[in-house]
């Protein structure tokens, strides 16, 4: 790494280093004003097509005044190829790094960023500059949720031609065929970032590039995963053809706003600043500024600071023979950000000369070919890590040096055996974990050579039908083991739905095919409107119901049972799935006293309350006819007997009691001894009474038949017993020599 730094500045601390270069915090040393300084990397430095570009780039940048865009102060380029550009300090936090800390931004706050930047890319693209790199690391945000574009010093010309290059998690599908960057591949981006503010997760996600391409290229877009609201904003930033998209990033903004307009109301952007400044002032401690400094103090108090236009044309002078160059300035009118005050008069001036700097050191090239450097992209299990993905960018150029010639050497030819190597087997295959979107897999080799790895992705309705995607084939070379992660961008399922998903892998050299199918369930669908609740039947027993909605989201239903007016029972029901749902349901208000009649009612009500509210449906319930009065006669001695009687009401009950008593004396039958009674019975539907009655009989000699007979109305339900009761045998009479005549016969008592 050079030593080298930017005169005429002093430098306090590192801020960053990222694939373009390292950031360091400094101060002008003639007003204090803060500045950062980006030092390039030396992979672009040595590259003359990329520098040439960047330094025609800058001409315009310099002049280039947009407040959401960081601006450039001055490209300061020394003799021995160091190069470094000046810009505004911004003081504020990475959008990578909110993202990282939160996950996601609220819709507005998303939107908010999309705008700021599409306006900043309309500016640039306006004077023919593509930014070439969007990514959330480029985004600033500042404590009062404003936004400024940075890193536009890689970016490339509309129109040129060149390899692939920029952040493959970002790059349109005719960047990956290496078609020239333009606005609409910049619209691509921003649209990519805005979705993963509103996600918290890139809209593809890969370990390698052969699944990430593909996906870029043939994936649907994920627009079901953000809200509807936004779906048509991310659909046309992200169509696969830029046709598709918006012709510029000025009209990408008009259909912005209008959309958040038609979302969230006029104040949706003040709503979204306003979360974004939270957000950032979050992670204050992380402002450049943060940590204090001591910059030379300047007493004025204007509140800009002036570069002067003392070196305005914009081309670095190289002295001859050694001689330094002057540090090329292009001055430039611009706003402080957090910078000291300085007065309208200062002038920067180039370093003087140095004679007694040392010269470059000369370059020894190596005899060994240097592989091309190779991208690298992120994770897919983390999509807030912090880690900066690396651009993809063209290899180094060789050094162009010429190589001290040295003499000749006659080589020393040593016969060797040729050995052939084993065949390459895959001896493991696995799918250590598949969610239905992204899955896990274990590849293992006999060998440190090329495997391709062949994945297929299926989905269905049911494991029976299931219907392929597009094979991906990735390439695994350079290890024995490997861990790579897949996806393929499945539509999430429709709410309330499911559906199956199965992986199936195979390799070259033959392993496999392996497989795993789980289940995806859509997310709870939003509770629906109710249209109406009907009661079409009920019968004081079971109720028909029908239940419409505008959506197929989870309803209750409630049936609540009374009689008579007071509840006695509550049912309910949980629906969803439909938007018509015709039910039953039985509810039990008891039986109905006989005679009487009962009001049973059902009123049936929904969550969320139906349009025509309530619904109540009465019907008037008959009992069935009591049964008449039974009597039965428990017991009977002839002289008292005992009457039960059961009635189906606690109406009036009348009964009859008649007792005889049918005496036989001699041969011959008196006529019988009767006793009439009566009584009347209510408020009870069981009852026993007792019934006496007492009669004269013959001392001797005599039969006395003794019945009770009960007779029961209304109803007319009688009963009877019967008791005898045998007199004992008379004694012989004493003779008597006459008798006399008329003498008295035997006594009835």
């Amino acid at each position: 790494m050079s030593d080298w730094t930017v005169p005429g500045y002093r430098e306090i601390r590192e801020l960053g280093v990222g694939g373009s270069g390292r950031v360091v915090l400094a101060t002008y040393e003639s007003t204090g004003a803060f500045v950062a300084i980006k030092y390039l990397s030396e992979r672009l430095r040595v590259d003359p097509e990329f520098l040439a570009g960047f330094q025609r780039e800058a001409r315009l940048m310099v002049e280039l005044q947009d407040a959401n865009i960081v601006k450039l102060y001055e490209y300061v380029q020394s003799p021995y190829g160091d190069a470094a550009i000046v810009m505004e300090l911004v003081d504020g936090v990475p959008l990578r790094r909110i993202l990282a800390e939160h996950g996601t931004t609220s819709p507005e706050a998303a939107l908010v960023v999309l705008k700021g930047s599409l306006l900043g890319l309309s500016s640039a693209h306006a004077q023919g500059i593509v930014h070439r790199d969007y990514k959330p690391e480029n985004v600033l945000i500042q404590a009062d949720g404003t936004s400024k574009l940075a890193d536009f010093g890689i970016a490339t010309h509309s129109g040129e031609a060149g390899v692939p290059s920029g952040t493959p998690s970002y790059m349109a599908p005719e960047q990956w065929a290496a078609s020239p960057a333009s606005p609409a591949t910049d619209v691509y981006a921003a649209t990519c970032v805005f979705f993963e503010c509103l996600t918290g997760r890139k809209p593809y996600r890969a370990d390698h590039l052969a699944g990430l391409r593909h996906q870029h290229q043939h994936a649907p877009i994920p627009t079901m995963e953000v809200p509807s609201s936004v779906r048509a904003l991310v659909g046309r930033g992200m169509a696969k053809n830029p046709m598709d998209r918006p012709p510029t990033a000025r009209a990408f903004v008009a259909d912005l706003e209008a959309a958040a307009v038609a979302a969230y109301g006029t104040d949706w952007e003040e709503r979204g600043r306003r979360h974004l400044a939270e957000l950032a002032t979050l992670l204050a401690l992380l402002f450049p500024l943060a940590r204090p400094a001591s910059p030379p103090q300047v007493g004025t108090s204007l509140a800009r600071t002036v570069l002067s236009d003392r070196l305005g044309h914009f081309a670095p002078r190289f002295a001859i023979g050694g001689s330094l160059v002057a540090a090329l300035v292009i001055a430039v009118l611009v706003a402080s950000n957090g910078a000291t005050p300085v007065s309208e008069g200062t002038t920067l001036r180039p370093p003087q000369s140095q004679s007694a700097e040392p010269a470059p050191p000369t370059v020894e090239p190596t005899e060994e070919a240097t592989d091309p450097v190779e991208p690298t992209t992120e994770s897919v299990t983390d999509p807030t890590d912090e880690a900066t993905e690396t651009p993809i960018a063209q290899p180094p150029a060789p050094p162009t040096t010429t190589p001290t010639a040295a003499p000749p050497v006659t080589p020393t030819v040593t016969a060797t055996a040729t050995v052939t190597p084993a065949p390459l087997k895959v001896t493991g295959l696995a799918i250590s974990s598949f969610d239905g979107q992204s899955a896990s897999l274990r590849v293992r080799a006999s060998a440190a050579r090329r495997v391709s790895l062949r994945v297929i992705f299926a989905e269905g309705p049911d494991t029976g039908h299931l219907v392929a995607r597009p094979a991906q084939i990735i390439p695994l070379a350079g290890a024995t083991t490997y861990t790579p992660v897949v996806q393929d961008a499945f539509t999430a399922p429709a709410c309330g739905k499911s559906v199956y998903r199965r992986i199936t892998i195979a390799t070259a050299p033959k392993a496999g095919p392996v497989s795993k199918t789980t289940q995806v369930k859509g997310p709870a669908c939003p509770p629906p409107a109710v249209q109406s609740v009907t009661i079409s039947s009920w019968d004081g027993k079971a109720a028909g119901l029908e239940v419409k909605t505008d959506g197929p989201g989870p309803a209750k239903v409630t049936a609540v049972f009374a009689r008579d007016g007071k509840p006695v029972q509550t049912k309910s029901a949980n629906i969803s799935g439909k938007t018509t749902y015709p039910l039953n349901v039985t509810g039990d208000l008891g039986e109905v006293d006989c005679d009487k009649t009962a009001e049973f009612s059902v009123t049936v009500s929904t969550a969320p309350a139906a349009a025509n509210g309530a619904q109540t449906k009465t019907v008037r319930v008959p009992g069935p006819k009591c049964a008449p009065p039974a009597v039965s006669i428990g017991s009977w001695n002839g002289t008292t007997g005992v009457v039960n009687v059961t009635s189906g009401s606690t109406g009036q009950i009348s009964l009859a009691v008649v007792i005889t008593a049918t005496i036989t004396y001699n041969g011959r039958t008196l006529p019988p001894f009767t006793s009439n009674q009566d009584a009347t019975l209510s408020g009870d539907t069981r009852y026993s009474r007792s019934f006496s009655a007492s009669f004269k009989q013959p001392n001797c000699d005599f039969t006395d038949v003794r019945t009770i007979k009960v007779t029961a109305s209304p109803g007319g339900d009688s009963a009877t017993s019967t008791f005898t009761i045998n007199g004992p045998k008379c004694p012989d009479p004493e003779p008597e020599d006459t008798p006399t005549a008329g003498g008295d016969g035997p006594i009835i008592r």
